[in-house]
């Protein structure tokens, strides 16, 4: 029996023994991926990642600065290298960093300031001027990560990600590297990326945080912390820049962190087990293009296969078999449908809830996709209110989602220039005040300075979502020529007085309604004619004019688009006493003006339009008659229409119906070249319209698209003017 007993208690100690060594896991020394910053250099990153992958080589930590952290950020959630190959790609990198609002997303209002204005700045409180910390306010990246990184919104450690990671920012205030392993991971990349004077700091606590670059660029030390036994080091570095190769802010925040993280650096490129640095000559932290893209992440990957054989070598130290699979794990679902329990908006406080969820057009309780979150971000953005906008998704599916708003101050002052062969120089200065204890009231004054200069003020009731009211009184002074069929037949000196009382109901994104009165008064000072009939009907005379405007617009851009469509109607009913034009029947005015885009390739596009205006009345006043030439609508008077070969303003008859058609090519990115034509005709007969007097004519324009505006350059020819002319301009038109 106690043989039995003994051989029996042996039978289970050898068992025990051999469960232990098998439950005992294969011991292997544990992985650390650095990748270290250089901005658009940083995309190499992803080329090496897909040969790191290959060799079967697995990560367990992931320490990046700069790129470096948006890369390894994305890559220990679960992207691959060939998602993010896919997605540096495709993205708009221009209007991405440069915080572009898609023109269909801004708001009428939006989209005039900002393609009128070369410079536009808030003011404080105190009425001061508020200078930005940093050129760009990163908004767009911010929520770029965001909708990256859906699953991983609520504030964690960063080692309950798939793969553990770290960040690392530099702290304005107390001048110390900050490693950011927990928290909001959008806001953490978004800080290590933050380029001192290019983005807006990242606030966080009592920290304001920049680009880790100035103290850690290349944090091996991070990754050793975390708990990594061998470190793959990825540094795409340019080291010390010549003086002929700091040419930019780019190269000079490259130079800055050279020298201050010089010590740290060399420590950590020595301390790294594998390191490889591609070659990334001759791009820099600003290399976005197509181009650049394409040759960085190749070059990422060839570097990396030319190390082959010490990756195999190290994969063996570390503790695997060299003939090991790929590496495999689980991808990022960038398809996945997001149910939304909740939405609720932080940081309103002129604007309510009500007209916000107006503006985004999402619901509680559905679902939606990161699309629908862009776009909803696009339309807050595009409204012109908020001076920041991010959205945040807490907790699990069904999510509460949050935006997280800032209100701009409605005091600007704005700033813009032109210059063209018609006017010369013009100079437009806005400056616009909120006016306190008047609920979303302002005060707006406006000037220009030119040949014929203007100055307006208006003051404004009403939010920037809904309905508005607004009354307004301007000064111009006039003094320009008048010409028919190209003889100069008079000259006008006058000044032109307007009081205008707008009661606008409807102001939709891409649609305006306008209803208003104004009353009009011309004190003409001197009138040189060739023709006593006309200077008898220029006397001075004040009009008490009835008028109705819709807009509706589509444009993918104001200057060259390639689609959409404008279509502008206008009604007006003038008059000398509310009643009646100078006891008799009041005339009216009604006008047309519709352009279109129609894109059939990606450099060739048609742009057809129609315009037209028609008096009717039996007397109608000299200033209401119809105007037509140059290049710029309303130029010099209010109801003139531009035509292409007159160069200048011409009178025409009461009725004037026409059509222009442009043929145009993309050249480059940014140049184009046109074929433009435009017929009108016109007759003091509606009925008759087509048998009174026809007008073509026709022209060549080059135009190149800058950030203060187009240069335009146009050679044109008319019937009517039966000469050669030739239009420049640079800047904005206003």
């Amino acid at each position: 029996m106690n043989v039995l007993l003994k051989r029996i208690g042996l039978l289970l100690i050898v068992a025990t023994l051999s469960l232990g060594v098998s439950a005992q896991p294969v011991s292997r020394k544990k992985v650390g991926l650095v990748l270290s910053g250089g901005g658009a250099k940083g995309v190499a990153h992803i080329g090496a990642l897909k040969v790191l992958e290959e060799a079967g080589i697995p990560v367990d930590y992931i320490a990046g600065t700069s790129m470096g952290a948006i890369v390894g950020g994305l890559y220990s959630i679960g992207y691959t290298p060939q998602m993010l190959d896919s997605l540096v790609r495709t993205q708009n990198w221009l209007a991405l960093l440069g915080d572009r609002v898609p023109r269909n997303k801004m708001s009428l209002a939006t989209r005039e300031a900002q393609e009128k204005y070369l410079i536009s700045m808030s003011l404080t409180g105190e009425k001061k001027l508020k200078m930005p910390s940093g050129l760009l306010g990163g908004q767009n990246v911010y929520n770029l990560l965001a909708e990256l990184t859906i699953d991983y919104h609520d504030s964690l450690h960063f080692d309950r990600l798939p793969i553990p990671f770290a960040c690392v920012a530099y702290d304005m205030v107390t001048g110390k590297a900050i490693v950011l392993d927990e928290g909001y991971l959008p806001q953490a990349i978004r800080a290590s990326m933050s380029m001192p004077g290019a983005f807006e700091p990242v606030r966080i606590n009592d920290m304001v945080l920049v680009d880790g670059g100035i103290s850690n660029n290349f944090p091996v030390d991070v990754a050793r912390d975390m708990g990594a036994d061998v470190i793959v080091g990825i540094d795409v570095g340019a080291g010390l820049h010549t003086k002929d190769e700091l040419n930019n802010v780019a190269d000079l925040f490259d130079q800055l962190t050279n020298f201050t993280g010089l010590e740290s650096y060399e420590a950590n490129k020595q301390s790294a087990d594998f390191y490889v640095h591609p070659d990334i000559e001759p791009y820099g932290a600003a290399s976005f293009s197509a181009a650049a893209i394409d040759t960085l992440i190749r070059r990422g990957e060839e570097t990396m296969r030319a190390h082959w054989d010490e990756l195999i070598a190290l994969k063996q130290r570390i503790g695997i078999p060299a003939d090991s699979m790929m590496v495999t794990r689980d991808r990022m679902d960038l398809d996945k449908p997001l149910i939304i329990r909740k939405i609720n908006f932080e940081g309103l406080r002129t604007l309510n809830e009500k007209q916000v969820s107006k503006i985004i057009r999402l619901k509680e309780n559905t679902i939606l996709t990161a699309s629908d979150l862009h776009d909803a971000v696009s339309r807050l953005q595009g409204i012109g209110a908020f001076s920041s906008v991010y959205y945040r998704l807490d907790g699990h599916s069904p999510y509460d989602l949050t935006f997280y708003v800032e209100e701009g101050s409605r005091n600007s002052v704005s700033f813009g220039f032109r210059f063209d062969t018609e006017e010369m120089a013009a100079v437009l200065l806005n400056a616009t005040l909120a006016v306190r204890g008047f609920g979303n009231s302002v005060f707006d004054i406006t000037g220009r300075l030119s040949e014929n200069p203007y100055i307006r003020t208006a003051y404004q009731l009403g939010n920037r979502t809904g309905r508005q009211m607004s009354v307004s009184y301007m000064y111009c002074y006039n003094d320009f020529n008048l010409y028919s069929w190209g003889r100069k037949t008079a000259n006008l000196d006058y000044d032109y007085h307007l009081i205008d009382l707008n009661f606008s109901n409807i102001r939709l994104r891409n649609f305006k309604v306008d209803v208003g009165l104004k009353y009009e008064y011309f004190d003409y000072r001197t009138v040189l004619t060739s023709a006593d009939n006309s200077a008898e009907r220029m006397k001075s005379q004040g009009l008490i004019n009835y008028y109705a405007t819709a807009l509706y617009e589509t444009l993918d851009r104001r200057y060259n688009p390639t689609r959409g469509l404008w279509l502008q109607l206008k009604y007006n009913l003038a008059t000398t006493n509310f009643v009646t034009y100078e006891n008799g029947t009041p005339f009216s005015a009604l006008s047309l003006d519709f352009n279109s885009a129609l894109s059939v390739s990606r450099r060739v596009a048609f742009l057809p339009g129609l315009f037209g205006r028609v008096l009717i009345g039996n007397r109608i006043a000299y200033s209401a008659r119809n105007f037509m030439g140059g290049t710029v609508a309303g130029r010099y008077m209010p109801q003139q229409m531009p035509f292409v070969g007159i160069h200048h303003l011409e009178q025409f008859k009461n009725t004037v119906l026409g059509a222009r058609l442009d043929f145009r090519v993309r050249l480059w990115e940014k140049t184009f070249v046109s074929l433009k034509g435009n017929y009108a005709a016109q007759s003091d007969d509606f009925f008759d319209i087509f048998h009174a007097g026809n007008i073509w004519g026709m022209g060549l324009a080059y135009s190149y698209n800058t950030l203060i505006g187009p240069i335009d350059l146009l050679v044109d020819y008319s019937n009517h003017s039966k000469k050669v002319g030739v239009y420049f301009n640079l800047g904005y038109y206003f």
